[in-house]
């Protein structure tokens, strides 16, 4: 996999269209500014922030447009038609795949203005938003009114309602309320010829071929989503957290999917394999205060970076301790989150109890989901980790449960094996009846970080692959995993979907270089 042969620089666009554009969002709300052009020119795609913070722009846009509605979103889409001029739209830039990178010097179509609350139905539970309102925003405004979307992703604070459609997203409890294709009952998008689509909010409908589902997961090659409309549930009014200790990532699966095989729907399922134990709840048998302090981290570091770096990142944190701490050394960690109707949860935490103490599991009672929750949004290492010359990422997939031992095991080794690589640990946070989504924390001080970079994630994919597992769960295709999504969908699919993409958007105008190779995939470069 070669990124830098795919990444393009802007290029000029007729004046009549940026003077065209400024008469219809305002002229303030139209930048060609250097800085706001840097700005939008990369989201949070390791490679990109890679680059730019050495002083190199993977792709710079032609101009950032930020509309305030959908009228104004369909006039510069037409607008867009007329002039020949691409578009990549831009929420809140927390994607990991470069999906919002603006590749042949496309403008930035901003949506961050369209941000309100639209309206609650109480009587049937659906809440409506425009498509740029940030996720804490939007939970605030449901938590208000008693109510919670039940998506919470890590990346809530940066994220919007729209870019979890465009990349059908997952929050972290999900396994009770579901992702947000589950969520989401209907939305208006501006289609690539300019005209407005609006799928009626109902729960299903037999009227042929879904059109709701073709957004969901789009990343914005179909259309851009202005509002949406989402099932919503009333705060809970039980909750109950535990955690239990078990000898193996094995039998913490074969755990927890008899669990997810009954009627029990915990919100919050999560097994952490030995080094993410040690990382999110400090446990240690003899590795020094580094590493006790600071889990995988001090691992990657010690030794690593300067001692004023590495007092830096370890004493800022304070040393993890708890009753029972001690039960969960060398052990994994699987926590669970009950919440809802006090009835129904004490009933599910007695099904939890009871198929834990089946496979031996050590109650460790609560503190362990405590910590959990209290560093749940925590990344800031990356850009540090970064800095000094390491590199740090993260990959999701997702199989069946018959095949997730030996892909676990497998894409360990796989990825432990590229030249560099100082840690590779894992957790499982969404699961099925049928599946469960594998998540791996990866992190080198390679030579070469971008060749470290590129085998990793390769290995990643091909391991997964190998295992019928699908390589991505949750944060979408972007740039990064394009190249693999013949391997992923066939043949066939890969064409159908390219064909699908082609009469959406004849003109190509939405968002190129993405999600699978197009026409204009040979002029992103």
């Amino acid at each position: 996999m070669k990124v830098k042969s795919f990444l393009s620089k802007g290029k000029n666009i007729p004046y009549e269209f940026i003077e065209e554009v400024k008469r219809i969002v305002g002229e303030k709300y139209v930048s060609e500014d250097e800085r706001d052009l840097i700005s939008y020119s990369v989201d949070y795609w390791l490679y990109g922030v890679y680059k730019t913070q050495f002083g190199e722009i993977p792709a710079i846009p032609s101009a950032v447009v930020s509309p305030k509605n959908t009228e104004e979103v369909q006039k510069v889409v037409k607008l867009a038609n007329k002039y020949h001029v691409q578009i990549t739209p831009f929420g809140g830039g927390s994607g990991v795949l470069g999906a919002a990178i603006p590749f042949n010097g496309s403008i930035i179509l901003n949506i961050q203005r369209m941000n309100k609350f639209i309206s609650l139905d109480e009587i049937s539970q659906v809440a409506a938003f425009e498509s740029g309102i940030i996720g804490t925003n939007l939970e605030k405004e449901l938590n208000y009114r008693g109510y919670s979307s039940g998506n919470i992703p890590q990346s809530i604070s940066c994220s919007t309602v729209g870019g979890w459609v465009s990349t059908r997203a997952a929050g972290q409890f999900s396994t009770k309320y579901g992702k947000i294709e589950d969520m989401v009952l209907g939305l208006t998008a501006v289609l690539p010829d300019g005209e407005i689509l609006y799928i009626k909010p109902v729960s299903r409908k037999s009227t042929g071929p879904s059109i709701k589902h073709l957004f969901l997961g789009s990343e914005g090659t179909m259309g851009i989503i202005t509002e949406v409309y989402l099932s919503v549930h009333k705060t809970p009014e039980k909750v109950i957290k535990n955690c239990f200790a078990f000898d193996s990532v094995e039998t913490a699966l074969d755990m927890v999917r008899k669990i997810v095989q009954t009627d029990a729907k915990p919100a919050v399922v999560r097994i952490f394999d030995k080094d993410e134990t040690e990382r999110y709840f400090g446990v240690v048998s003899k590795r020094g205060k580094y590493q006790q302090a600071f889990g995988i981290a001090g691992k990657i570091l010690t030794g690593k970076v300067s001692p004023k770096v590495l007092n830096i990142l370890t004493e800022s944190k304070n040393k993890i301790s708890f009753e029972g701490m001690e039960k969960l050394v060398g052990k994994v960690a699987v926590i669970f989150i009950s919440e809802g109707d006090e009835d129904f949860v004490l009933l599910e935490d007695r099904v939890i109890n009871k198929i834990a103490e089946k496979y031996n599991g050590i109650s460790i009672g609560e503190k362990p989901v405590d910590i959990w929750l209290s560093k749940r949004f925590d990344v800031h290492l990356g850009p540090t980790i970064l800095r000094n010359g390491g590199i740090v990422d993260t990959v999701e997939v997702v199989s069946l449960f018959k095949d997730a031992p030996a892909l676990y095991k497998d894409i360990i080794e796989s990825m432990s094996s590229v030249k560099g690589a100082v840690s590779i640990s894992g957790h499982y946070s969404h699961f099925y009846p049928e599946s469960a989504c594998l998540y791996i924390t990866f992190a080198g001080f390679p030579k070469d970080q971008l060749k470290y970079y590129e085998d990793t994630w390769t290995a990643a994919m091909e391991t997964t692959l190998r295992h019928n597992g699908s390589i991505s769960h949750h944060h979408g295709i972007g740039f990064l995993r394009k190249p693999f999504m013949k391997k992923e969908l066939g043949i066939a699919g890969e064409k159908l979907m390219k064909d699908v993409i082609s009469v959406v958007d004849k003109n190509h105008i939405f968002n190129p270089g993405k999600l699978v190779g197009g026409k204009d995939e040979k002029t992103v470069k």
